[in-house]
């Protein structure tokens, strides 16, 4: 499997886990999710398709992206894809916790500078790492991504993360 697929599928698995406890708040069901396209006619999302993305199997598409945007009110795409400060701890955690552990990152100059940076290599110790170093970690990653970012589907979100590593790798060096 490829870097762009691991990140794929963390992003994929906690977007839908984002995007699942905002449908508890706002007891919103799966078949309620549409939008008006620029005619006003009222397109609808499948609840099938709204409970892929949600289980992190499926692309949320742009069309499903503006079906999401809209149901739950959500002002850009990118609050929607990006979600709010926790949910980008957990996906700096999420990756961080895939770097150390996978052996398609094995002999890789990222894997060793983490490896030197975090003081234990445990799941604490990777919270602890990026708690240490949110504000900065979380400016760029919000940073890399405008309001409303070229990529209009989730993978191509996931693919634009895994540009960002390399932004992420020299952050790690200068902490």
């Amino acid at each position: 499997m490829t870097y762009n697929k691991k990140v794929e599928k963390i992003y994929s698995q906690l977007l839908g886990e984002a995007l699942t406890k905002q449908l508890a708040k706002t007891h919103i069901l799966q078949n309620q999710f549409g939008f008006q396209d620029a005619n006003g006619k009222d397109i609808s999302i499948s609840a099938t398709t709204v409970g892929e993305i949600l289980k992190g199997r499926r692309n949320m598409t742009s069309r499903s992206a503006l079906a999401f945007q809209e149901t739950l009110q959500y002002q850009t795409p990118k609050a929607l894809f990006l979600q709010d400060d926790s949910f980008k701890i957990e996906l700096l955690s999420q990756l961080i916790l895939i770097i150390l552990a996978d052996s398609i990152f094995n002999n890789t100059l990222f894997k060793k500078s983490l490896i030197q940076k975090i003081d234990k290599c445990t799941k604490k110790g990777i919270q602890d790492f990026v708690k240490k170093h949110k504000d900065v970690l979380i400016d760029s990653l919000s940073n890399f991504f405008p309001d409303f970012p070229e990529e209009e589907s989730s993978y191509k979100i996931a693919e634009k993360l895994t540009i960002w590593l390399f932004d992420f790798a020299c952050l790690i060096e200068k902490f």
